[in-house]
């Protein structure tokens, strides 16, 4: 089963190259022929498979639109459509609060028309191609949700098990343990392959930071519905709109009733109100939203990554609902969404959607295939847009995709977003992810073939997140407040919420990164994921999916050489990074083996061997998370080098004490001799199932 967001690919070229295709003037309109030339050489893409009917975006002239804004609307109107045979005629967006910008990335150039939706679209264009008002053409659209509409239903009673799960944390989310992508402990109650250590690394994390209401992530997606039980609090509000009067732009942000966010599917007709039940709907963007920011140590549900620790400390959902039941999202659509989220406070946007792998074979042939999307997104990246003290531009994060193909799906696979591939609970690809160019980190996405092959029940090795609960049992919901999906459209939050968490507590400790800097210790707050050679059940070195009803074999060596990005993000790392103190990644060992040497030299200098080192300091909570005993030889100085026994997946920071300068007895004496003088460093330890032959220092 895959639960992800793609859109049908389309050819266009981008804004630089349309402002080079204008027409000295108005083109006679008596040859068929030469109308279909016109059109070709206006037309922004090559493809109508998947457009919205009865629309159209143009891209209009610099002296049109100065026309336009004296008031000459219906003048220009006659003069494009000269049977008037149209429904509207509008700016495709609404104007963004920075017009300025706006302006220079062209913007306020596109409009929509709208026209009766028996009419072929391509018949449409062809007869207003020759306008000289018009210079590009550009079919609306669509980003279609594929998915079969079936999800695993989270039901208690169904995961009675030998093996009792242990809770993750000191939060009291009742089904916090069965949240493997949070903390994995490796049972195989969640998974016969489960590995120890494969998750986001939030459980320590969560004890110098939660999350922050300062940081606003916009969920580009379906519906987030904001009277879900461990979403409610978590929901971003526009207090004007909430205390203002129904059916009044309260706040002037041109947009009505935006309480939550807004419904910007225009084919859904929902009025711009958030909307989960309309027919079809697959309650895709409240799992996700789930992932991000569920209420942490509310008594209810499950816990998340940045949704605080039950003292109102969570990170904000800005629900952006693109998509709306069966009806699919318009490239407008989107486009209005990312233009709301950045005028409206989002500093981060997740996006599990992407265009077919196979669509563009290079950043260029994107970018000289640009949409009103593309100019969005450049619009929501852009540093003057910021809505973070802590970064210095907005983050933009997208899922790779679901075609098991070797590069990402753009919009993600540019240089100005992330891109997101997915991995089990084994720590190993999944069946389904995009991997290769383009794709920049790995998360938890869930997959049900880490689980055991014969058993289509399995879900635990699935991401368990948030669901729209309709209290039907029809294909309006399912009646369940928690369910299991998998996909990239799952990892991706995953991805999201640790950056929301890092900025939270950058602010927290008064630091501020350039969006190079942070995006930088994102990709690089990473863990080593297992060696894809490594010898797995029965000897084979990938595993086995069901597709078709039938057992097939992936080979996962297609996945080496980085190609599932820089590793799997670590929540821990990203915060240690964000204080600038360097973590050491380690492996769990088990009681009867011996304690493992780290080399010290990228800390203490080439000459750390000849160090005399006079101690560790280790406090009880790192002790306890990392699994030391209290005997010296789970943690010392040995030769040169950092000894260490860590029996659990956690992380911890300890401190290391030397002697800079030779000193004979090794004792920091004062005054009463010539010797050194007392050094120290404070380092993370991060014990997991896997461990980077070099020690994985960062």
């Amino acid at each position: 089963m895959r639960h992800y967001l793609i859109a049908i690919s389309v050819a266009i070229i981008s804004l630089m190259t349309i402002s080079c295709t204008k027409d000295a003037g108005v083109v006679e309109r008596d040859s068929a022929t030469k109308a279909e030339a016109i059109l070709e050489h206006k037309l922004v893409g090559n493809t109508i498979d998947m457009c919205e009917e009865g629309s159209l975006l143009l891209f209009l002239e610099e002296e049109t639109i100065a026309r336009i804004e004296k008031g000459e609307i219906e003048t220009v109107k006659s003069e494009i459509f000269i049977d008037g045979d149209i429904l509207s005629f509008e700016p495709a967006l609404v104007m963004p609060k920075n017009e300025r910008l706006a302006r220079e990335l062209g913007l306020h150039r596109w409009y929509t028309v709208e026209f009766d939706k028996s009419l072929p679209v391509r018949k449409f264009a062809k007869e207003i191609a020759p306008s000289k008002h018009i210079a590009a053409i550009e079919f609306n659209t669509v980003v279609a949700l594929a998915s079969d509409f079936k999800v695993r239903p989270f039901n208690e009673a169904d995961h009675n098990t030998t093996r009792a799960l242990e809770p993750m944390s000191s939060f009291n989310d009742p089904n916090a343990k069965y949240q493997w992508n949070l903390h994995n402990s490796g049972d195989e109650a969640i998974a016969k392959t489960a590995r120890k250590g494969a998750d986001v690394g939030v459980l320590d994390a969560w004890k110098l930071c939660a999350g922050s209401p300062d940081v606003i992530v916009a969920v580009l997606d379906g519906p987030v519905q904001y009277t879900h039980p461990d979403l409610a609090a978590s929901m971003w509000v526009n207090e004007a709109e909430l205390n203002g009067v129904e059916g009044v732009d309260d706040d002037g942000n041109k947009y009505v009733d935006d309480i939550y966010g807004y419904n910007f599917n225009t084919a859904g007709y929902s009025n711009g109100k958030i909307n989960w039940m309309t027919e079809g709907e697959s309650g895709h963007g409240t799992h996700v939203a789930g992932v991000i920011a569920a209420v942490n140590n509310n008594g209810v549900g499950i816990s998340s990554i940045a949704g605080g620790s039950g003292n109102g400390d969570g990170v904000r959902l800005m629900g952006c609902q693109v998509f709306d039941g069966k009806y699919p999202a318009s490239d407008r659509d989107m486009s209005n969404a990312f233009i709301y989220a950045a005028d409206n406070g989002a500093c981060i946007a997740q996006c599990s959607y992407a265009y077919d792998p196979t669509s563009f074979g290079s950043d260029n042939a994107y970018i000289n295939a640009t949409s009103l999307e593309y100019n969005a997104i450049k619009y929501f990246v852009n540093p003057e847009n910021c809505n973070h003290t802590a970064i210095g531009q907005n983050l933009v994060i997208f899922a790779a995709g679901n075609e098991t193909y070797s590069n990402a799906g753009y919009p993600g696979a540019l240089p100005i977003c992330v891109s997101v591939t997915a991995y089990g609970p084994d720590y190993l690809p999944t069946g389904y992810t995009n991997y290769g160019r383009g794709c920049n980190i790995a998360a938890p996405g869930g997959d049900f073939y880490a689980g055991d092959v014969t058993s289509v029940e399995n879900n635990r090795s699935r991401v368990l997140s948030t669901f729209i609960n309709t209290a039907k049992d029809d294909n309006v919901g399912t009646g369940h407040d928690y369910v299991y999906m998998q996909g990239t459209s799952m990892a991706c939050p995953h991805v999201s919420g640790v950056a929301a968490l890092g900025l939270s507590y950058a602010y927290k400790v008064g630091k501020k990164f350039s969006r190079e800097e942070y995006i930088s210790m994102l990709l690089t707050s990473v863990n080593h994921i297992e060696d894809v050679n490594a010898n797995f059940k029965d000897g084979y070195k990938g595993k086995f999916y069901i597709e078709g009803g039938k057992y097939n074999y992936v080979d996962l060596g297609a996945y080496r050489g980085g190609k599932m990005g820089t590793g799997g993000i670590d929540a821990w790392k990203l915060l240690m990074n964000v204080e600038g103190t360097p973590s050491i990644s380690v492996k769990v060992l088990g009681e009867d083996e011996k304690a493992k040497r780290y080399d010290l030299t990228e800390y203490f200098g080439g000459g750390a061997t000849d160090l005399t080192y006079i101690g560790v300091e280790c406090d009880a909570a790192t002790r306890q998370a990392l699994g030391l005993s209290d005997d010296a030889a789970s943690l010392e100085i040995k030769y040169g080098k950092l000894s260490i026994k860590p029996t659990k997946v956690g992380s911890g920071k300890i401190t290391v004490k030397a002697l800079a300068g030779y000193d004979e007895d090794g004792v920091a004496d004062g005054n009463t001799q010539i010797g050194g003088m007392e050094i120290s460093r404070t380092i993370s330890i991060v014990s997991r199932g896997v461990a980077a032959g070099n020690g994985g220092w960062l």
